[in-house]
């Protein structure tokens, strides 16, 4: 690859590419981006390093692109190092995803230089390290081995703040690169063009960045964010940012999530928007991203910037049904089926509940049940999310907590009432009255018991009170409503159990006692 060249008052770069070894190398890339709220612009410089990856020049550059287009599709109201951090996390819990469902993963690590003002922050995940030399001076934040992206489900990162002086050179490259090269040249030759300094590092496998800081006011003029805008009407056959959709999905809003292909032949799952993308749309979609739950959908990074409000998804296993689907199939659930849809609902709610989402409509359309009992949540409107104000929920929205509806306050135990309310429907086909109404404190909780349904015992009174019009009313967190929900059943099992050993005992006991007297009778009539 050619020597990369960026000439600008404030920062001056040069990048280039070593040896590309079978399975091992590097590429970098530098762009200028628009700041955050007036902030001045982002010189954003991305170099990554992979080893053990086969076609790994292509993976490389497949990862750049999506990186780039993440970071351009992050709220606006995070900084821009907080949205750098969150764009590598969010790759780093795809690879680790990837590791556990047992495919090869490429060993992957990662250097980020976000250069704004007068300020400069080096974020480190691996064996990438940056060398600054200035002055006779030579400092080297060293790259670490054994925290490559996707060995873990958090991201193991470092990030340094630093402040850059003027003439200074900042060197970025794999370890190894760094390891090997002569730096001390990097100290005194402040006037060399930086395509003479850099040939050099590039004798050997990897890939080099060197800047050269210049006027820290000297920026050039930031340019505004690009709308993405509500595609209306989605069809099958349409073509959108390299997407070919294929079919609509048979679960999900009716008309806003559709299969596409991209051009590599890779299928996923498109869900559009109803409205223009806002911070709230941005925001929902990095609380899914953040996510390690498998309840939750695993949201892709596609490697063109969307110019449209879209997410990209994997595809669902094959045969998952939305639960209007599966109980129109096979009817109502068996209670061992029932109680692992709401541990697995519960366990991706509360997930989400830790990102800052509450007050979310679960609709039926939008969770998918395998025929394996695997449960898969697609979260649609929700009412609070982080950073932005309350949003409002459809008028058509079922279940949702009565505080929901009558604008009240609400915290998570709106979204503990909706769980109570989809069990109720899973297991009579009804939902409760306070789910479709904002009803009053006089309001009486129906037992499932009058639709003639199985109900284990006590299940009825841990739903009266989950469904309780007044949250206060409810379980004080969703692991109380989980406990509650277990308990009667653990305590059957128990019984059986311990009926089990004592069935075997009076067996052997009435074995004892008339085994003497068969044989008596035996010798009574042989007499």
């Amino acid at each position: 690859m050619a020597l990369q060249l960026l000439e600008h008052p404030g920062i001056s770069l040069a990048s280039g590419v070593g040896l590309d070894l079978p399975h091992q190398a590097a590429r970098a890339r530098a762009m200028w981006l628009a700041g955050r709220q007036q902030r001045p612009p982002l010189l954003l410089v991305v170099l990554l390093w992979a080893r053990h990856c086969p076609d790994v020049v292509q993976s490389l550059e497949l990862y750049l692109d999506a990186l780039f287009a993440d970071f351009r599709c992050t709220p606006q109201g995070w900084s821009e190092t907080q949205a750098a951090r969150q764009v590598l996390a969010a790759l780093n819990l795809q690879l680790f995803r990837r590791q556990q469902s047992g495919q090869d993963v490429a060993e992957l690590h990662a250097g980020v230089l976000l250069i704004q003002g007068d300020e400069l922050q080096f974020l480190q995940a691996g064996s990438v390290g940056l060398a600054r030399a200035e002055e006779g001076a030579l400092h080297i934040l060293t790259g670490r081995e054994g925290q490559a992206l996707g060995t873990q489900a958090e991201l193991a990162l470092i990030q340094h703040s630093l402040l850059p002086s003027r003439g200074e050179h900042l060197l970025l490259a794999p370890q190894p690169l760094l390891d090997v090269s002569e730096l001390r040249t990097l100290c005194s030759q402040v006037d060399t063009p930086l395509g003479e300094l850099v040939q050099p590092l590039l004798q050997a496998p990897g890939a080099a960045v060197l800047l050269r800081v210049g006027e820290h006011r000297c920026h050039t003029p930031a340019l505004p964010s690009p709308l993405r805008s509500a595609l209306t009407p989605v069809a099958s056959g349409q073509l959108v940012d390299g997407w070919t959709l294929l079919r609509e999905c048979a679960y999900g809003p009716p008309g806003r999530m559709f299969v596409g292909r991209d051009e590599a032949g890779c299928e996923a799952v498109l869900w559009f928007s109803e409205a223009d993308a806002d911070e709230a749309f941005w925001q929902r979609e990095w609380a899914l991203r953040r996510s390690p739950q498998k309840a939750l959908p695993q949201v892709l990074s596609p490697r063109q910037t969307r110019s449209h409000a879209y997410l990209v998804l994997a595809k669902p296993p094959r045969g998952m049904r939305n639960l209007f689907d599966w109980v129109a199939a096979y009817g109502a659930p068996d209670t061992p089926t029932l109680m692992g849809i709401m541990t697995q609902l519960i366990a991706a709610v509360r997930s989400l509940q830790r990102r800052g989402m509450q007050g979310l409509w679960l609709s039926p359309r939008q969770i998918l049940l395998g025929d394996d009992g695997r449960v898969l949540l697609l979260p649609g409107a929700v009412a609070i999310l982080p950073g932005v104000a309350r949003q409002p929920l459809p008028e058509q929205a079922v279940p949702l907590a009565p505080e929901l509806r009558s604008g009240r306050a609400l915290d998570g135990r709106a979204d503990q009432f909706a769980l109570a309310a989809l069990l109720y429907w899973l297991m009579c086909g009804q939902w409760p009255e306070a789910a479709r109404s904002d009803v009053g404190p006089g309001h009486c909780y129906v037992p499932l018991a009058t639709f003639a349904v199985h109900v284990p015992q006590g299940w009825d009174g841990v739903l009266a009170r989950a469904l309780a019009p007044q949250p206060q009313a409810r379980f004080e967190a969703l692991s109380e409503f989980q406990l509650a929900l277990q308990q009667p059943l653990q305590a059957r099992r128990s019984q059986a159990l311990l009926r089990a050993p004592l069935r075997s005992a009076r067996l052997a006991a009435l074995g004892l006692v008339t085994l003497p007297l068969l044989l008596g009778l035996l010798l009574s009539l042989g007499g």
